[in-house]
């Protein structure tokens, strides 16, 4: 089996509709967006005893964690037009590589993200980026040899047979070269390591991922708090999402608990501390 499921859900007519009305993102896709101070953020994560520094990457993965956990609808498998609960969380963080023809963009999973604290969540990102930019991926660098040999037309039938495997059949897709459930539950994108402050990302079919967010480059930026207007380090987040899992409303809830957790990390440090 490529992805560990439970039982289908029972779903509303609507979300029956939506499934109906879409196929793996064409068009489904919702934006939001939002602008938090992340000076509280920041001061937090200096705070850790870790070998490796967290960043907002870290930290925005493991607030994106607790928000699938509070909101389930987003950490779903679609398949044949029911939706699965995932037995894991999983993060795809991404990441820039610079090769031979210019910059790439490839990535790597955090297993049970939500299961770790930032120390941890740092120091296996820094041993993974580390493989990836030393070329030792063997999963990532088959798939870029086949990338790079196959015209595009082809490469389309090769990936619509690994998508059939992977993802229509749920089986182990391993035995067609391709790695097993490669992009989790959602992906990360740090376009602030581009020089962008904000940018809307799209789904991307491939990865049957519902949920991407973006974190832009922090920037200072004038707010109002507590009736007066000040400079402080603002953050774009955006959140691009998949409409056949969930609504606006759960998009709320998530924008909504980001913000809590930027503004008061030590609040909830059941978020960021390892449960093992």
């Amino acid at each position: 089996m490529n992805i560990d499921v439970g039982s289908p859900d029972e779903v509303t007519s609507y979300r029956k509709i939506a499934m109906a009305s879409w196929r793996h993102p064409r068009d489904p896709t919702t934006y939001s967006w939002i602008d938090i101070p992340v000076t509280t953020a920041e001061a937090y994560l200096k705070s850790i005893d870790s070998e490796v520094t967290p960043t907002l990457t870290h930290f925005l993965a493991l607030a994106i964690a607790d928000c699938l956990k509070r909101n389930p609808e987003f950490n779903r498998f679609l398949r044949a037009g029911k939706l699965y609960p995932r037995k894991s969380t999983d993060a795809f963080i991404t990441t820039l590589l610079r090769g031979k023809k210019g910059k790439d963009l490839s990535g790597f999973v955090i297993r049970e993200i939500g299961k770790k604290g930032l120390a941890e969540v740092a120091k296996e990102s820094a041993e993974a980026t580390g493989i990836l930019r030393r070329g030792e991926d063997e999963e990532m660098n088959v798939a870029q040899r086949r990338a790079n040999l196959l015209p595009a037309e082809l490469l389309r039938v090769v990936m619509w047979f690994q998508e059939l495997v992977a993802y229509r059949l749920n089986l182990n897709p391993e035995w067609v070269g391709m790695p097993k459930d490669r992009f989790g539950s959602f992906i990360i994108s740090n376009i602030g390591a581009l020089g962008l402050e904000r940018a809307l990302i799209p789904l991307s079919p491939y990865t049957r991922c519902p949920i991407i967010i973006g974190l832009g480059k922090p920037k200072e930026e004038a707010i109002v708090r507590d009736g007066e207007v000040v400079v402080d380090r603002v953050v774009n987040i955006s959140m691009t999402f998949d409409h056949r899992f969930a609504d606006g409303a759960q998009g709320a809830m998530v924008m909504r608990r980001l913000q809590k957790l930027f503004a008061n990390p030590e609040g909830f440090s059941e978020v960021f501390d390892s449960l093992t």
